[in-house]
């Protein structure tokens, strides 16, 4: 029985050997190493989201829309058109429930300078204007017309019927001098 005492000893004293050679064991992910790391990627996702939050909202601040007004300071320069006033309009709308009345003063803005040719003809073609905008008009019922951004639609298709129509320049713009509707 001594020999087996004296084994297990023997067999003791070198597991302590051991570990005293080799020295304490670390553990390689101890819980300060896991809540660093946790920090980190925590960390990580809070900076991505951020990050994707601010290029969605930047690209859509970029995409304002067209018809957002601007200020004067950041308007475009540019020279003055020359007018064209045609003889005022006094129109019926196509109204069938209740008759309305138009009452109407356009003039048409083309660039400085044109040729003498284009000049002519707006002059020789007013007429002809005017009739396209009596049929332009008179084809609209009431709610049609009434309302700024309906008043921007009329303008926009006056200045393209009439731009479709010359040969030798264009309209830059249609102004409403008097727009009265009742």
């Amino acid at each position: 029985m001594a020999d087996t005492e004296e084994t297990i000893e023997d067999i003791e004293g070198a597991e302590e050997e051991e570990t005293l050679a080799v020295g304490p064991r670390r553990k390689l992910f101890g819980p300060t190493m896991i809540r660093t790391l946790m920090f980190i990627a925590v960390t990580l996702v809070v900076i991505i989201i951020s990050g994707t939050i601010a290029f969605v909202v930047a690209r859509r601040v970029n995409r304002a829309p067209a018809t957002e007004k601007r200020s004067p300071e950041l308007a475009e320069k540019r020279d003055p058109l020359t007018p064209m006033s045609l003889d005022p309009f006094s129109i019926n709308t196509n109204d069938v429930d209740e008759p309305h009345f138009l009452r109407l003063v356009v003039v048409l803005g083309y660039e400085k300078g044109k040729s003498a040719e284009f000049e002519t003809e707006l002059i020789s073609r007013k007429v002809e204007f005017q009739d396209l905008i009596i049929t332009i008009v008179g084809s609209k019922q009431f709610d049609q017309l009434n309302g700024e951004e309906n008043r921007r639609r009329l303008k926009d298709e006056i200045k393209r019927q009439i731009n479709s129509r010359l040969q030798n320049g264009e309209i830059r713009e249609v102004y409403f001098t008097e727009f009265t509707l009742t």
